[in-house]
């Protein structure tokens, strides 16, 4: 049996993909359920440490129409301001409640209480094609780890 995440220690970080998720190479992520025809996306936990602390979460709200690669959310966080783009076209359906209170679930559980928005998807099998299984996106994510640090 295969685990669940991918790891990958680097400098004093791990960073971990989880496995059965559908990426983007901005680091958002997609967990499909495709006989509901929704996703429930969120930020990679890559994507996450290497913006900081969030202190603020915004995504847009539920029945706003998102596009794939088109910005969903707007993250603040001690070092950045961060723009979050959909990973899947669609129309937002829900938006996590926990975000309004506490943000740093996103930096907490990334891949769990930290989600952003459940999409109802439109062309789920288009958007597919431009997406990533976990392991192609770990290798994007290596990449991305070893030219930040050089």
């Amino acid at each position: 049996m295969q685990p669940e995440f991918l790891e990958m220690k680097f400098d004093k970080f791990t960073f971990r993909v989880r496995r059965g998720l559908w990426y983007t190479e901005a680091g958002a992520w997609a967990e499909v359920d495709a006989s509901a025809r929704a996703a429930r996306v969120g930020l990679s936990d890559f994507r996450q440490q290497s913006s900081g602390d969030i202190a603020f979460a915004e995504v847009f709200p539920t029945g706003i129409h998102v596009a794939q690669g088109e910005e969903m959310a707007s993250l603040e966080t001690v070092k950045v301001d961060v723009g979050v783009v959909a990973p899947v076209t669609g129309v937002i359906q829900e938006v996590n409640p926990a975000l309004a209170d506490a943000p740093e679930c996103i930096n907490e559980d990334p891949y769990g209480a930290g989600w952003l928005a459940i999409i109802r998807l439109e062309r789920w099998e288009a958007d597919q094609t431009h997406l990533l299984d976990a392991d192609a996106y770990f290798a994007v994510m290596k990449a991305q780890a070893e030219a930040a640090a050089a």
